[in-house]
């Protein structure tokens, strides 16, 4: 019988720490070659960007803008760094937001109608833009664990600090960990406690079987940790206290099912 459901378990965990969306940015060092952990799990294929900034001047550049969007010759800007203007002289500085947008992501540039770029006007661009590293030759990932290391003989170096770019999403391991966590769960309230099936409605038993797998989803996510995290000693300490407090309320909510027994009687002849 069906006490809890996945649903509400997540409202009460959640075991990305990013449930879902795009990560930008996150500087990692790699010190060795040991693997580094990302922040959240399941890490969707193929989405990671590793990036560097190398050049030390803008790269400069002349664009014709008119109604479309005009890629730049630097895929992936650094944000913050683009500037136009009228001409090589920066006379005339138009304004980013006002007079043109730029997808850093994409390295594109095009103008607002709103702004004072006119259709058709020829521009001087300035902007930083990232070296961009191989996956396989100068980095390796485990997107299932989310974790990422240097690779020998690829041109990221000991100590140096790259930033990575990478899209998170619910795991289909999460979404495991959930749904055996309940069915586990609902199987052992519905023995111990209603094999009758008569308190299925019980808001107090709906509870108490959500706080049992919420504490079996934390124990799985332990034993995970201890398997696939570099620190996964200290992340493995924090998911079992995690389910031992979710447990105790599971058995303290148990209580008003499970009366304590009344003290023996003494014998009486008869």
């Amino acid at each position: 019988m069906s006490y809890t459901n996945s649903e509400t378990v997540r409202k009460h965990i959640n075991l990305d720490e990013i449930p879902g969306g795009k990560k930008t940015d996150y500087p990692v060092t790699f010190t060795d070659l040991n693997a580094v952990d990302l922040p959240g799990r399941a890490i969707v294929n193929n989405s990671v960007v590793v990036k560097a900034v190398k050049n030390i001047a803008p790269v400069s550049e002349v664009v014709t803008l008119g109604d479309g969007v005009v890629s730049l010759s630097g895929n992936r800007l650094v944000a913050n760094t683009v500037t136009a203007a009228a001409d090589s002289s920066l006379g005339t500085i138009y304004k980013e937001n006002v007079d043109f947008c730029v997808d850093n992501t994409q390295g594109t540039i095009y103008r607002l109608a709103d702004g004072d770029i006119v259709s058709g006007s020829v521009v001087v661009v300035w902007y930083y833009c990232y070296s961009l590293y191989t996956e396989g030759v100068d980095y390796s990932i485990d997107y299932r664990t989310g974790t990422i290391r240097r690779l020998p003989g690829g041109s990221i170096q000991a100590n140096q600090t790259v930033l990575v770019d990478y899209d998170l999403t619910y795991s289909q391991l999460s979404d495991e960990y959930i749904s055996e966590a309940v069915r586990e769960a609902n199987a052992i309230v519905e023995k111990l406690i209603d094999p009758q099936q008569q308190f299925g409605a019980d808001l107090t038993l709906q509870t108490a079987a959500t706080c049992l797998a919420v504490a079996i989803v934390c124990r799985m996510a332990a034993i995970s940790d201890l398997r696939s995290t570099e620190n996964g000693r200290q992340n493995a300490t924090a998911w079992l206290s995690l389910a031992e407090s979710y447990r105790e309320d599971y058995k303290n909510l148990l209580k008003v099912f499970r009366p304590q027994a009344s003290g023996l009687t003494a014998p009486k002849h008869t």
